[in-house]
């Protein structure tokens, strides 16, 4: 069974990190090399965002990984985000939905990403946030009805803005020791542990 489409945002530049996070390491697996995994498990065809100034580099990597290869989007990785959201949207291949996933949130075990896949099988026309440990993180279903409204809308904070103005059609998956949040610095993954826990 096709999975549902995943747009991955790999544009930014991670400043902070100090590099491109489509290419930041953590035990020996780039943080799209770990999302690319999941989204093979449940068959999701993937749309990865990148800039051009690395997409030779980007290309490059995927030639080391297993098939398939997501459709690649060029965007100017200075824009916030909502641009590389539309770009890939603009391809008019998500009339089912798609999962936001910025790719700086790699984390998501196999088995708390096909329970979120699951749920959503079940109920495709909510917006799906994802909780764990207290706090939201990504990725998030968006269903098929908000795909032209995020392509036409304008909010002063981008997606947020839409997900407020849709809060009562938002629905939150409970997940268990999950880590959903976005790692933006070498220092924020320091603090991890080999396992994924967070050290004391």
């Amino acid at each position: 069974m096709k999975g549902q489409p995943v747009v991955l945002l790999g544009a930014g530049h991670g400043k902070r990190m100090g590099q491109p996070k489509i290419f930041a390491m953590f035990e020996g697996a780039t943080f799209l090399e770990r999302i690319l995994e999941r989204c093979r498990e449940t068959a999701s065809p993937v749309t990865l965002t990148v800039d051009p100034q690395f997409r030779d580099k980007a290309e490059a990597l995927l030639a080391t990984l297993s098939p398939p290869a997501p459709v690649l989007v060029e965007v100017d990785g200075t824009q916030p985000m909502l641009q590389s959201v539309r770009a890939a949207l603009r391809l008019g291949k998500f009339g089912e939905g798609f999962w936001c996933w910025p790719v700086d949130a790699p984390f998501i075990t196999a088995m708390g990403w096909d329970q979120s896949v699951e749920t959503v099988r079940g109920e495709p026309e909510a917006i799906w946030k994802l909780q764990a440990r207290g706090e939201t993180g990504h990725p998030v279903w968006f269903p098929g009805w908000a795909v032209p409204r995020i392509l036409a809308g304008c909010w002063d904070d981008g997606l947020l803005g839409f997900q407020e103005e849709c809060r009562d059609q938002t629905h939150v998956l409970i997940l268990g020791d999950e880590e959903l949040r976005d790692f933006n610095s070498q220092e924020q993954l320091a603090a991890i542990a080999p396992s994924g826990e967070e050290q004391a």
